[in-house]
């Protein structure tokens, strides 16, 4: 009985501790594999992208500056012109009989002219006679006080000679100021020839712009007006046309969000896509950042605008174009995939005494490449080195301090501009232009630092990552060569 109960018990508890070896057999997995990543040479392309509309590069507005009836359209939608092309004619019947009333009007103002200068011709000839007479009563004045001294006349003969030489000169004197008044009436009647005239130049122009002409060589885009309406320009003037000067040299206005408008400069490549030719790539270039921001919802973006050809007209305006502008490109460079970054092994940490090397190595050619670059002299040499040993070392007790990761960026950024702070303060004048020149330059294109895992062991290698893009990162330091592999995964052995 007992050794029935025995041997019921042993093939049970074998099946149980197979079971239990067999599940943690299962969870432990004890012979991974690794997925692998061949470092290679290739090209990492940096891009941002956005969204934007497909415009003319110059547009022009036509309107109307007189009101009236539409009497004719020449143009439709997509209609080609030229400069000076007639568009449309309003009616110019109203306008004529304006402009002929502005003509009667200069008419008169210019027969009222030769009438006030008859009128002055009139009193100059009646003051040179008026001046005739009273040179003769002057001369028989003289006379007659001549016969008076010889007691041939009585002096009341000499009192009327008196008396008729002095109304005489009155005479005149009222000639004088009669003409003095005519001829300001011919400056007055003169004055309203002019007016008379810019009132028939205002009737004419008015009458001239019934026909509305092309400003530019271009392409109609819109049209917005037909024969019969009528046009008030008298408040606002209305858009009867819409000109693009030329379809094929168009642009695009780009909407940059302000976390990446830093990365963007004038001239750099640029390409996109629109939904009317998905399979199509079209090429541009940024020609200008404008610098007035857009805020909406709280959110800031900046307009950059894109240059392109449209040669065949494929494009058209108001299309919505996908931008990729290239804010970085490197050419046959050291490059992995963006998994073999991502990836770390569990229960694995990095090798700390390769990283100290490694930042070793990069503080070495920062301080190399400041000395080249800033023409250091050798008393600045090493004191550059101390600050650039004193920082790494500072940054080194940060990680070993087991802050938080916020915390602790947040320390390390204060460390470094402390550490550009005293490098400056050892530098010229001129160096600490060009120093500041290479921050500002290095500043959108700071390299980081990354971790990737050999398969032997695994054993962790430092790593600068320059350019990114979605698949591919670049490895800037020499720490791996083209052909080695790392790890980007693991794969679970199947049974």
């Amino acid at each position: 009985m007992l050794m029935r109960k025995v041997l019921i018990v042993i093939p049970l508890a074998v099946a149980i501790a197979g079971g239990i070896w067999l599940f943690q057999g299962e969870l432990q997995d004890p012979s991974p594999g690794w997925r692998l990543a061949q470092v290679e040479r290739g090209t990492v392309e940096q891009v941002v992208s956005a969204t934007g509309r497909v415009d003319p590069v110059m547009t022009v507005d036509i309107s109307s500056q007189v009101s009236g009836q539409i009497a004719e359209v020449l143009v439709n939608f997509n209609s080609k012109v030229a400069t000076g092309q007639v568009l449309a004619r309003i009616d110019p019947a109203a306008f004529e009989v304006r402009v002929e009333v502005a003509r009667a009007d200069l008419a008169y103002a210019k027969a009222n002219v030769a009438m006030q200068k008859a009128v002055l011709d009139e009193l100059r000839a009646e003051r040179s006679g008026a001046m005739a007479a009273l040179g003769e009563l002057e001369k028989d004045l003289k006379r007659q006080r001549t016969l008076f001294q010889r007691k041939v006349v009585s002096e009341s003969v000499v009192g009327s000679a008196l008396a008729q030489r002095d109304q005489a000169h009155a005479r005149l004197e009222s000639i004088a100021a009669r003409l003095v008044k005519q001829q300001a009436q011919v400056l007055s009647a003169k004055a309203q020839v002019d007016s008379r005239s810019g009132s028939l130049r205002e009737r004419e122009l008015d009458l001239g712009y019934t026909v509305i002409l092309s400003p530019v060589d271009g392409v109609v885009i819109n049209r917005d007006v037909d024969v019969g309406q009528t046009v008030a320009a008298s408040l606002q003037a209305p858009v009867l046309f819409t000109l693009a000067k030329d379809l094929r040299d168009v642009q695009i206005e780009v909407s940059v969000d302000e976390a990446d408008i830093g990365r963007v400069i004038d001239g750099q490549q640029v390409r996109f896509t629109v939904d009317a030719y998905p399979d199509r790539r079209f090429s541009g270039h940024v020609s200008q950042i404008r610098k007035a921001p857009q805020v909406d919802s709280g959110v800031v973006t900046y307009r950059v605008m894109v240059a392109t050809r449209n040669n065949d007209e494929a494009l058209l305006p108001g299309m919505t174009a996908t931008v990729e502008i290239i804010v970085g490109r490197r050419e046959n460079v050291l490059r992995v995939p963006n998994s073999a970054l991502r990836f770390k092994p569990k229960g694995l940490s990095e090798a700390s005494g390769s990283t100290a090397k490694n930042g070793h190595q990069r503080a070495l050619a920062r301080i190399e490449k400041l000395a080249t670059t800033l023409e250091l002299s050798d008393k600045q040499r090493p004191a550059v080195a101390a600050v650039f040993r004193e920082m790494g070392e500072a940054i080194r007790a940060l990680r070993e301090s087991g802050m938080e990761e916020q915390a602790r960026k947040s320390a390390k950024t204060q460390l470094r501009n402390q550490a550009f702070g005293r490098i400056e303060a050892l530098l010229s004048e001129d160096q600490r232009i060009r120093y500041r020149e290479m921050r500002a330059k290095s500043a959108g294109t700071r390299q980081r630092r990354g971790t990737l895992w050999r398969p032997q062991g695994p054993t962790s290698v430092r790593v600068e990552i320059g350019l990114s893009d979605d698949t591919y990162s670049e490895i800037t330091s020499n720490e791996l060569s083209a052909g080695d592999a790392v790890i980007t995964g693991r794969e679970r052995a199947t049974h």
